[in-house]
């Protein structure tokens, strides 16, 4: 693919800006209607921070060309099942390359639907249009313009409409009408973190599955891992009463999804897992990273979540009444958290949670400050907390700040307030020397290509007079 066809050469700055529509006459899309594309205006030049130009710093602003775009289409094609060995799997060809997923728990639904949800996003980041040979349930498909609505407007992507055969809900045979009857019960995607165990224990809901995907956060070949966590999983599910769902895939490792942002991506992927459980049960819980006061534009969103629905499936969004130290109060008091509770993703140590990265840090921390911390048997003893807040080089965003702050208004013992303090202190100075010094470069790149533009433009390299 050709960088000319991902990217257009402003003619004042030289720099490669991304091809995303102008936004002139606002619809629900942010586009213009009729679907026109142009450039980037030269004013956001001088605004690093939008998402249309390049992940930020210079070098990448003057040649990245990590997400190529294409007129081309993505395809989905030979959407078929098997069953060996015990083990349940479900396939299809994604623009050129296998794409699986599997279980050994229960018979895993051939959906085309799981396939659409998993690459709709993906497609709009590259530019291409998805086109699906299986046909889907018509009031599923009716959804994704909302979905593609909503990822125009948060971050530009392309409002390319998918190329789909839909049905009515249920059957295959176009021209009836008879809608899939939605299964019974209710399934949750659980990773055993905050957030999850909040929607297990204090939402309200009536879970009757857990489902947890290997191969999203936890790569497929860390084994090890993945086993610890099926086990505290299947520890969890029987004491409430409810089925352990282990699903493997390799959708992060396909070559096409793995080049588009994960964190824009992740709420697709966990509505697939709810498709291929679709006949075991109709209701799938997707659990709040972030609270409605939040105002986080994530790939697993309340106003994105629920259009993934369709086909015989609800998606629900649940728990952004709440931000993570008001659900971490409300479950520092549950032995099943105590026992279980897995925060951290970096992976450093067979443990999981290493108590020692920032997110680690960051929740023993708030525990410490509630006074519950002793009890919790996932993290090293408290004892060392304050060394371990010593050790960690800086918080790196600045919303996290608060959850910090707060643990300071609960009361924290002596030595651990006192490194909280340092930590914080030396996060500030980073975030500031680190927006000095991309003003600095961001600025340094832009006058050169506008020297440089000078240069090629003046009367001696003009060719002649």
């Amino acid at each position: 693919m050709r960088v000319s066809e991902a990217w257009e050469v402003h003619p004042t700055t030289r720099i490669h800006i991304r091809k995303f529509p102008v936004h002139t006459e606002q619809h629900s899309g942010g586009f213009r209607k009729g679907g026109s594309r142009g450039t980037i205006p030269l004013q956001l030049l001088f605004r690093p921070h939008h998402p249309a130009l390049i992940n930020l710093g210079p070098a990448r602003l003057l040649r990245q060309t990590s997400l190529p775009m294409s007129r081309e289409h993505l395809s989905i094609s030979a959407i078929r099942s098997s069953n060996r060995g015990g083990v349940s799997r479900v396939f299809a060809d994604v623009d050129g390359s296998e794409l699986w997923f599997e279980s050994a728990d229960i018979a895993l639904r051939a959906s085309c639907e799981a396939f659409v949800s998993s690459f709709l996003i993906p497609a709009a980041v590259l530019g291409r249009q998805l086109v699906a040979a299986d046909a889907v349930a018509a009031d599923f498909a009716a959804n994704l313009p909302r979905v593609l609505d909503i990822t125009a407007r948060w971050w530009e992507y392309a409002r390319l409409l998918p190329k789909l055969d839909t049905v009515a809900a249920g059957t295959r045979q176009r021209g009836t009408h008879h809608a899939r009857q939605m299964s019974p019960g209710t399934a949750l995607c659980f990773s055993g973190g905050v957030d999850s165990f909040y929607s297990l224990l204090e939402a309200g809901h009536q879970v009757d599955a857990l489902v947890f995907v290997h191969g999203f956060d936890v790569k497929l070949d860390d084994t090890e891992r993945a086993t610890a966590i099926q086990q505290h999983l299947r520890a969890v599910a029987r004491e409430v009463g409810a089925r352990p769902v282990c699903i493997r895939t390799n959708l992060r490792e396909h070559p096409t999804f793995r080049a588009t942002p994960w964190i824009h991506t992740h709420g697709g992927a966990l509505a697939a897992a709810g498709h291929l459980l679709s006949d075991a049960w109709g209701t799938l819980l997707i659990s709040a990273s972030y609270s409605f006061a939040d105002h986080k534009t994530w790939g697993s969103h309340w106003e994105l979540d629920p259009h993934w629905s369709g086909a015989g499936l609800r998606v629900e969004h649940v728990g952004a009444q709440h931000r993570r130290t008001e659900k971490i109060a409300a479950l520092k008091d549950h032995p099943l958290v105590h026992r279980y509770l897995r925060v951290c993703w970096e992976n450093r140590s067979h443990r999981l949670n290493c108590s020692r990265c920032e997110k680690c840090i960051r929740n023993q921390v708030l525990l410490a400050g509630f006074g519950t911390l002793d009890s919790f048997e996932v993290f090293e003893p408290s004892s060392t907390l304050s060394e371990r807040v010593d050790a960690v080089e800086c918080i790196r965003i600045e919303g996290l700040f608060q959850r910090y702050e707060r643990a300071l208004e609960l009361g924290l013992p002596y030595d651990v307030d006192a490194a909280v303090r340092r930590l914080l202190s030396r996060s500030r100075r980073a975030l500031l020397h680190r927006r000095i010094d991309h003003a600095r470069s961001y600025a340094a790149a832009v006058m050169r290509r506008l020297l440089h533009l000078g240069r090629t433009d003046s009367p001696a390299t003009a060719g002649g007079s």
